[in-house]
């Protein structure tokens, strides 16, 4: 059952939507309904009722809306603060940038923090899946951008998704990230180039993904893969990194998750098995690379003094 409340919430994500993409017609497009539901049914409570719990929960999926109460609060973390530097001079500068790192490290985390906490409706993002053939790729790329590309050839959808930038580039400063871009087959990652040639300086692209992304990239350049030397120039031939989380960054997020005592937070933070890194030439202070583990440390300690 959708409370009120959620409902007012997804009403107020889907103006943000509206503020960003441009038009009711292109947030329907998005979230896969008609332009009646979202624009009229959606926005005024007296309608609510006239919309199924199933085509809420459809819409809440489409915007990322966790209807569900997860009971974990996201905390800013060094992490945190290294990606949203890395983003903001992305969008800034219209850069086109690429993070590569172990996965459980707070990347998409720190993305969605990032989206939530724009007020221009310039940040888009994607989260790529494995699955994926190219034209599919295309294809939820446009409904992302709420642009209806229904029997387009893949030219065609590349052209629109140029097209809705160069628009949108008119009015703000546009960014793109594509979360999880090591899933992305090699097609895919090539329409990089064309973005970058079509769209330097018009909007900042950032690809994110796990240590093999980078991996990837530059194995493909070392045996000549089609593109990937193009595709590496455009992404400046620098992957970003990030550190991990510091004792100071775990004892916050347990502290925001509900483990207050500072001696089960010191036995979680060894728990972790924290250890140096290097960066450049520097070794970092003690950090764990892994947060979903903490998580379920966390979570398991919970249950534990729950039961108790």
């Amino acid at each position: 059952m959708i409370t009120p409340s959620q409902k007012q919430e997804i009403a107020r994500l889907l103006t943000q939507e509206r503020n960003a993409l441009g038009s009711w017609h292109k947030v329907a497009t998005k979230v896969g309904v008609n332009v009646a539901t979202v624009s009229l049914n959606m926005q005024h409570e007296a309608h609510h009722e006239r919309v199924s719990d199933n085509m809420w929960v459809k819409v809440a999926a489409r915007l990322g809306y966790k209807l569900t109460d997860t009971l974990w609060t996201l905390v800013e973390t060094t992490n945190t603060r290294y990606m949203t530097k890395y983003l903001a001079d992305a969008q800034q500068q219209s850069m086109f940038l690429a993070v590569s790192h172990k996965a459980g490290q707070g990347k998409s985390a720190s993305i969605e923090l990032y989206r939530a906490s724009d007020e221009t409706g310039a940040v888009f993002t994607l989260e790529c899946e494995e699955s994926w053939s190219h034209k599919l790729f295309l294809s939820k790329l446009c409904q992302t951008l709420g642009v209806d590309a229904s029997g387009c050839s893949t030219s065609a959808m590349t052209d629109m998704i140029v097209e809705f930038f160069k628009r949108k580039a008119t009015e703000s400063q546009p960014l793109l990230i594509l979360d999880e871009a090591n899933k992305l087959k090699p097609a895919s990652l090539r329409l990089i180039i064309p973005l970058y040639n079509k769209l330097k300086g018009d909007i900042g692209l950032v690809i994110v993904g796990a240590d093999d992304l980078e991996k990837h990239i530059k194995a493909g350049v070392r045996r000549n893969v089609r593109g990937y030397d193009e595709l590496d120039s455009r992404l400046g031939r620098k992957f970003m990194h990030l550190i991990g989380a510091t004792e100071k960054d775990v004892r916050a997020i347990c502290a925001a998750n509900g483990i207050t005592d500072e001696a089960v937070q010191e036995e979680l933070w060894l728990a972790m098995n924290p250890h140096q890194v290097l960066v450049g030439k520097t070794y970092m202070p003690l950090v764990q690379e892994d947060l979903r583990r903490l998580e379920r440390l966390i979570l398991d300690r919970r249950l534990k003094t729950a039961r108790a």
